[in-house]
């Protein structure tokens, strides 16, 4: 974040331009390199521009490579445009990027920060030379046949891409309901802007409909307080909110259709420019960078905050409620990212008081505001981060706010005699943990209703995956919930919104009383061994967010090391050192091959003619473990010098490629995740293929060279 514009809205800044982009060998030019990532997405004139060139003229190229038609129109660029940012990152640099993008530096920033901070997913933009089109030599046709014959040979008919499908059963519900609220991300849902254009561009009513049909009553996306109602201090931040409020009341019709309610997520007040200050100068509280918060010691900013959600709650009567984090990744109230001994509060208010004094103050104005329109209306408070001041702020939390808790949180684990504990996002290790019931325990001895945060479908284990087919571990989850007397539910993080069979699993224990259609014996008896093989994965948060799982077969093998560190849930390079975390190499390998193995018990208990969605979701699933054991492999024996090895490995990414492709044909929902996009398409996985042959070709030349 850098200043303000004379409008009042936050001017963002793009990554820095930092080392050489990464030579992609398997392709015999950088031009070609961008036709096939590009014409998958992008309309052939968008094309032809960038290049400087011609329609024709990049048709004819993309017939050499043997790429099929795909002409997707508009489709990805509204829908996938992470995914394009992602594939462009080491072809183009920004001036091309935007060409290709058709938007100017300042939105490309400030989407890249506000979908869920895109921008420190990526990290750097690597340097890159301008592309443009110039004839092949002789050398490089020859390459380029090669190319062709490879995409020649696949299949890349079936399910396109965003066709979703979802085949759920109806479930039946008898009784007093266990779980009074149970609310999720929406599968396709739009994390940045979500009211700025109508609902049914992303949340079409057959997802809704298969919400209706499994129990679910809630959908929550995020909101931001000075974009949904007026901002008093400066009302140019508030520009549209009025029409941005019309998409939300919409919104919550057709969800009350299907007796669903909206939820925001909040993360308030959001800290603004120093620049901003300057005009309002007591309202500043504590600085961090370039930034400054809205000091909620201020009764300015809280009378902020009360009237903001009272105005929200009263133009839009159908909302169902907010859930907030007061200690999150984004700057917020004066104690948001500070109250550490290493981090000090540098308000000169809030300085001298509690961290539990300002956060539940914080929390308290969202219910005042929320309590003056409908006492109905849910507030939520997740005590992410609040660390050794949880116990204080649950203490001073309003009697009428629900707190909510990680479930998984704070759980020890032993994993190929590597010790840890569980942060967040673990379906592999069961919860829930004793943080969380030491919180609920606290919570309920106030009088205050308790709810946990759950991943029942799929987390950074296996991100890419929308459902993880291991029910039976659902429902051990549901069933100590139970026991702990939570009556609320948020069952998934942007990822894990897929209406599935884990769904129905869970849903069994919302009511008294489920019935409707149950898993084959066959199936439920593979998924308990999924868990069990699942217990090898290595799991730490590093390994979740930097770890090699969630590509799976998309990443690239690199002839020669890279250079370059893992990003956090987007680029995994060749990185073995950041993958492991506090795994020893030997270990982290064998706990993928363990888990690898046992896995293939499960899946031979299938029928090979089994697809099921249980069958297909199983069956990818072990294509991201399997291709993370080979990535592994690979590069141990690249660089080792042992090049036999290294074709041996390679050869096994070369099938996991292809095996992840055929299943994509047959499920759309594979590859993708909300604030992510597709993490890789058909196209990715081709060129996948295509990579591994060169690889191939490279290696075994190698190896006769050492002989």
């Amino acid at each position: 974040m850098g200043t303000t514009n004379k409008y009042g809205e936050v001017l963002y800044s793009l990554p820095k331009v930092g080392t050489a982009a990464i030579e992609l060998s398997h392709f015999p030019t950088k031009h070609q390199a961008f036709i096939f990532r590009a014409y998958e997405y992008v309309p052939i004139d968008r094309i032809a521009k960038v290049l400087g060139t011609d329609v024709e003229t990049v048709r004819l190229a993309a017939g050499e490579m043997g790429l099929p038609d795909y002409a997707p129109g508009d489709l990805w660029l509204r829908r996938g445009y992470i995914t394009i940012i992602r594939r462009m990152w080491h072809i183009l640099p920004y001036e091309q990027l935007l060409e290709l993008l058709d938007m100017d530096e300042q939105t490309l920033a400030r989407m890249m920060r506000q979908n869920d901070f895109l921008d420190v997913k990526l990290s750097d933009k690597p340097l890159c030379e301008r592309v443009v089109w110039r004839k092949l030599t002789e050398e490089e046709r020859i390459s380029t046949l090669r190319i062709k014959k490879v995409m020649c040979s696949l299949d890349l008919s079936g399910k396109r891409p965003f066709e979703f499908e979802y085949d759920v059963p109806t479930l039946h519900f008898e009784g007093e309901q266990r779980f009074a609220t149970r609310m999720i991300y929406a599968f396709s849902g739009l994390y940045q802007n979500a009211f700025e254009v109508d609902s049914e561009e992303f949340l079409p009513d057959e997802q809704l409909k298969a919400y209706q049909a499994l129990g679910i009553n809630g959908i929550w996306t995020q909101g931001t307080l000075s974009q949904l109602a007026p901002f008093p201090f400066d009302p140019s931040v508030s520009v549209g909110y009025e029409k941005r409020i019309e998409k939300m009341i919409a919104m919550t019709e057709r969800l009350a259709r299907y007796g669903i309610k909206l939820y925001l997520y909040l993360n308030e007040p959001r800290a603004m420019p120093l620049t901003f200050f300057e005009k309002y100068p007591e309202l500043l509280g504590h600085v961090k960078n370039d930034e400054g918060c809205l000091c909620t010691s201020k009764p300015q900013v809280r009378d902020y905050l009360r009237d903001s959600v009272e105005s929200i709650c009263r133009t839009v009567p159908l909302i169902g409620g907010f859930f907030t984090i007061t200690r999150s990744e984004n700057l917020t109230n004066c104690y948001s990212h500070s109250g550490f001994p290493n981090k000090p509060c540098n308000c000169s208010k809030c300085k001298s008081r509690s961290v539990a004094d300002v956060i539940s103050e914080t929390i308290s104005c969202f219910s005042e505001g929320a309590r003056r329109v409908d006492r109905n209306i849910k507030v939520f408070a997740w005590s992410w981060r609040w660390a050794e001041f949880n116990e204080d702020i649950i203490r001073q939390l309003p009697k009428d706010v629900i707190l909510l808790s990680q479930s998984e949180l704070d759980i020890p684990f032993e994993i190929g005699g590597v010790k840890g504990n569980v942060l967040d996002y673990s379906m592999s290790i069961v919860g829930p943990g004793e943080l969380a019931r030491r919180e609920w325990k606290i919570a309920r001895a106030r009088g205050l209703e308790v709810g946990a945060k759950v991943q029942i479908n799929t987390t950074w284990e296996a991100s890419t995956v929308p459902a993880i087919p291991i029910s039976p571990s659902v429902e051990e989850h549901m069933r100590s919930l139970q026991k702990e007397d939570v009556k609320h539910l948020l069952l998934s993080w942007t990822l894990g919104g897929y209406p599935c069979h884990n769904i129905v699993a869970a849903a069994r224990y919302f009511y008294e009383k489920c019935t409707g259609q149950t898993q084959s014996p066959t199936l439920y008896e593979a998924e308990k061994q999924f868990v069990e093989a699942f217990r090898e994965f290595p799991f730490h948060i590093n390994v979740l967010y930097f770890g090699p799982q969630n590509a799976g077969p998309s990443n690239l093998l690199f002839e020669k090391p890279t250079g370059y560190k893992t990003s956090m849930t987007c680029f995994a390079y060749d990185d073995l050192k950041g993958w492991r975390s506090i795994y020893p190499l030997s270990t982290f390998e064998e706990q993928f091959s363990k888990l690898c193995k046992k896995w293939e018990i499960g899946l031979d208990m299938l029928d090979e003619e089994d697809e099921s969605e249980t069958a297909i979701m199983a069956r990818a699933t072990y294509c991201l473990f399997k291709s993370s054991l080979n990535q592994i492999r690979f590069i141990r024996a690249r660089d080792e010098g042992f090049y036999s090895d290294a074709v041996s490995a390679a050869k096994e990414e070369l099938l996991t490629a292809k095996r992840m492709l055929a299943l994509m044909n047959k499920n759309a929902a594979i590859g993708y995740e909300a604030a992510n996009h597709y993490y890789y398409s058909k196209g990715q996985l081709a060129e996948k293929i295509i990579n591994c042959n060169y690889i191939v070709e490279v290696f075994t030349g190698k190896e006769k060279e050492s002989v």
